[in-house]
């Protein structure tokens, strides 16, 4: 599923829930903060309640259904639909959420996506705990460094602390980090060097 499919598919379940009402969360959310990957859904956190959610994807002809989770097996409600064959998961806050720290990104249609702050992101993923939530965590943080001391701090509050330690010395996740950040460099300095031979097309 390509990702351009993907945001339209969020676009459209935001519209209907209203973009004030959910963020964008899983990811499509890691990949808006950097590190893009491949995912097959979409996931949202929602403030009102999953039966009114459910309800209103209902009204709107979205088939979707509210399962309950076991709390004993770490399970929790959540609302799971189909939208164009993509599976859309709505889930309430499982952890304390900054609503106002979240990035609204416009799409088209004049609608708007609203993304997760990159420290509650991660606050996320830590409370899943599953080994691509880690790998998720301790990319965003090779990306962005300065969160390395939040990372590590939310970690051993999660009783994470040492997977996540052997994920950022992973070698293969740190090569995969350098060599996008190398595709970048050099896609940025070809567009330099693009601009810059146009200007002297110019000047000639």
């Amino acid at each position: 599923m390509r990702r351009t499919d993907l945001l339209r598919v969020a676009g459209r379940v935001a519209r209907i829930l209203g973009p004030e009402e959910c963020l964008l969360v899983g990811g499509l959310a890691v990949g808006s903060h950097g590190y893009v990957r491949a995912t097959r859904d979409v996931d949202f956190i929602v403030r009102a309640d999953l039966a009114a959610v459910r309800a209103r994807l209902l009204a709107n002809g979205i088939a979707a259904v509210l399962t309950r989770g076991d709390p004993l097996e770490g399970g929790f409600p959540c609302v799971k639909a189909m939208v164009d064959d993509v599976r859309v998961d709505l889930m309430p806050p499982l952890v304390p959420l900054t609503w106002e720290r979240a990035i609204t990104v416009p799409l088209s249609k004049g609608t708007s996506l609203r993304i997760v702050d990159l420290e509650d992101l991660l606050r996320l993923k830590l409370k899943a705990g599953g080994p691509r939530d880690l790998m998720d965590v301790a990319a965003l943080v090779l990306r962005h460094p300065l969160l390395e001391p939040t990372a590590r701090t939310l970690a051993l509050a999660f009783g994470l602390f040492d997977a996540l330690a052997r994920w950022l010395a992973d070698p293969r996740l740190k090569a995969e980090i350098q060599g996008t950040k190398g595709e970048r460099a050099l896609k940025r300095l070809a567009g330099k060097m693009r601009a810059r031979g146009q200007a002297s097309r110019r000047r000639r």
